[in-house]
């Protein structure tokens, strides 16, 4: 039995991850929006051979982006999904009987992956994000980076045992090219904010960033690569604020 709820994805240059989230979506909804936002290689060739029609659009900022993606939904259930996600098998099983109840919003546990390994500890460790929800009483954030869903007043979260793989990087290179993207827009929106980068946030943040993963996330149970990931969310948070910094003597 399909489920009464729309799939959204968003996607751009994703040809080599994107055929692993179509499939795991595969049969769940009479109703897959894939938003693509200017691909220029196979991505729009894989999703028309899964039967799909892709939605083309710019890009507007995460959170434009996937309120855009989500306006196109035929059904106001819309469940979200990465183009570097799958489904599990137990997600996919919950789905399909589940009868999502008014008043209520959907939250998922991401097993979040560097190449091939899962990743249990540290910053990518307890990662539970909402997916499914009505249109009605919540969507997502205009945020340019960072965005969530936002929930009205009330709204009671449900935590589905199922889980999403999340091919988070291939490599740590891989990592920390996508830190200094996001530092630069969380520089950015923080200057819009008027967020100020003072001494303890340039100086300290990195360093209790780099405890709160490796220590209290008990990153260190991951060995090299928590060492490594810690490490690099630290500099993350270094950079953010030198970047802020910047922005501040420059206006």
């Amino acid at each position: 039995m399909q489920a009464t709820f729309s799939i959204v994805i968003v996607c751009k240059n994703e040809e080599s991850r994107i055929g692993h989230a179509l499939e795991s979506v595969r049969g769940l909804s009479d109703d897959i929006v894939v938003y693509d936002s200017g691909s220029t290689d196979g991505t729009l060739a894989l999703v028309e051979r899964a039967g799909i029609v892709p939605h083309r659009g710019p890009w507007l900022g995460y959170g434009a982006t996937r309120r855009a993606a989500t306006g196109l939904a035929r059904h106001d259930w819309v469940l979200c999904v990465d183009a570097d996600e799958s489904l599990s098998e137990a997600l996919r099983r919950e789905l399909s009987s589940l009868t999502p109840q008014p008043g209520t919003a959907y939250a998922v546990r991401l097993r979040n992956h560097l190449g091939a390994r899962y990743i249990r500890w540290g910053a990518w460790g307890a990662d539970r994000r909402t997916r499914l929800f009505h249109r009605g009483t919540g969507n997502w954030s205009e945020a340019p980076i960072h965005e969530k869903v936002q929930l009205a007043h009330g709204t009671h979260i449900v935590h589905l045992q199922g889980t999403i793989h999340h091919r988070t990087a291939a490599s740590m290179a891989d990592y920390r090219r996508k830190l200094d993207a996001y530092a630069r827009l969380t520089a950015e929106q923080y200057h819009r904010e008027g967020k100020e980068a003072t001494f303890v946030r340039r100086y300290f943040s990195p360093l209790y960033t780099f405890f709160k993963n490796y220590v209290l996330k008990l990153g260190l149970l991951e060995g090299r690569a928590g060492w490594q990931i810690s490490v690099a969310t630290a500099g993350y948070t270094r950079k953010k604020y030198k970047w802020l910094g910047e922005l501040e003597r420059g206006a």
